[in-house]
């Protein structure tokens, strides 16, 4: 009964919290979020490129 309780509060709180953004606050929100993705992909393609630039360098010294 306790965890019920508990998983309606946190329930309730969040539904307080989304219907009480303005739409400023909405775009704010999804901007900040696309920026994340954006900062992701990028470190991840820099990821693979620098593992690119290491085969090939590994490749040439053989």
């Amino acid at each position: 009964m306790e965890k019920l309780n508990v998983g309606i509060n946190y329930g309730a709180s969040a539904v307080t919290v989304i219907a009480g953004l303005t739409i400023n606050e909405w775009v704010a929100l999804g901007g900040l979020l696309i920026g994340l993705a954006t900062l992701a992909t990028n470190l991840w393609y820099k990821r693979e490129a620098l593992k690119l630039q290491k085969r090939e360098r590994h490749d040439d010294t053989d």
